[in-house]
């Protein structure tokens, strides 16, 4: 089976910050990121992961 990947585009919702996170697929509803650019880090929680800005630790917009 060929894994997908492909890139989200991620903006802070409060300063003028935009990213983009590279992800790809591992199995049948499972990703894996691969890559987040340097303004955004990974946020995990009881529901997962997801993307914030480094600088406001709000959660970001696609």
């Amino acid at each position: 089976m060929a894994k997908s990947r492909w890139t989200e585009i991620l903006r802070c919702p409060k300063c003028p910050r935009t990213g983009y996170a590279e992800l790809c697929e591992i199995g049948p509803f499972r990703n894996r990121i691969v890559r987040v650019s340097e303004d955004f880090e990974i946020r995990t929680d009881e529901r997962g992961n997801d993307f914030q800005c480094k600088f406001c630790k709000l959660p970001a917009l696609p």
